[in-house]
């Protein structure tokens, strides 16, 4: 995930090289004011004959191309900023578990710093798939783990009589959250929706000289170039984020997350 500064926005606003968007499209870019080049010669150096689509018939056709990008968008950034609301979520609850344990005298508090601290880089894996579909499902195994051994406490007494109580909330908790990153990752947008406004953007940039030539002449270059960077710069966006698991540059620092959370849980019930 890029860090940035916010308020420094000319800095933001120049950084080209960390913007996959712009890398992205260059190319495409100059081949849309190409595009646009050729049309406008044709059709008044050469041809002289203007195509009948006015700027009122791409109106029409932008209006339901902006209500397509902007589900498109949103629909993406829920997706990740759900991803990032469940990962909060694993944070408070690997804390507020780690200091239940914490206030109870066991001895093995070290292993238990052990588990949850493995878990949130064991989710990181499955989500990623970096052992395979078929693989072992470790996060599974590591909850497993972690419940064998409370309940194992729970029936020594070193826990307190009521700790299966008091202590399977947050356990819920933990696959709470595995549960809904696994459905995240497992239900991708539908393909014919993502294939279906990607034609459209094209598709627009395609017909959009015809229609601005007779008014615009070459500056129909310049307009389509800067309307293509537009439309599909946020198609590109939302296929950045919809993902948020990823290792692109956009997606969620798993690894920063998993670091905070083993470093938290350790201070927890192994400082002493």
């Amino acid at each position: 995930m890029i860090a940035y500064d916010p308020k420094k926005w000319l800095r933001v606003l120049f950084d080209f090289p960390r913007s996959p968007v712009f890398k992205t499209l260059f190319l495409d870019v100059l081949g849309a004011g190409a595009w646009a080049a050729l049309v406008v010669w044709v059709e008044t150096e050469w041809l002289r004959v203007a195509v009948p689509l006015g700027p009122a018939f791409l109106s029409i056709l932008g209006i339901i191309l902006g209500l397509l990008l902007v589900f498109r968008t949103n629909t993406a950034y829920d997706r990740w900023w759900e991803g990032r609301r469940l990962w909060g979520q694993l944070v408070n609850v690997s804390r507020g578990f780690a200091r239940q344990l914490a206030a109870a005298p066991l001895e093995r508090r070290a292993q238990y710093a052990t588990l949850l601290a493995d878990f949130p880089g064991a989710l990181t894996a499955h989500l990623r798939r970096e052992r395979g579909v078929g693989g072992p499902h470790v996060p599974n195994q590591i909850l497993s783990d972690l419940h064998r051994e409370i309940r194992a406490d729970a029936a020594s007494g070193a826990l307190g009589p009521d700790a299966l109580l008091r202590l399977a909330p947050p356990l819920q908790q933990f696959d709470d959250v595995l549960g809904a990153c696994e459905r995240i990752r497992n239900t991708p947008i539908p393909f014919s929706y993502s294939s279906y406004v990607k034609q459209f953007v094209v598709l627009y940039a395609f017909i959009m000289p015809f229609g601005l030539v007779k008014e615009f002449g070459y500056g129909t270059v310049i307009a389509s170039m800067f309307t293509f960077f537009a439309t599909m710069g946020l198609e590109l966006l939302a296929g950045e984020i919809e993902e948020p698991f990823g290792t692109d540059i956009n997606d969620l620092p798993l690894e920063d997350i998993t670091g905070v959370i083993a470093r938290d849980v350790r201070a927890i019930l192994v400082a002493d």
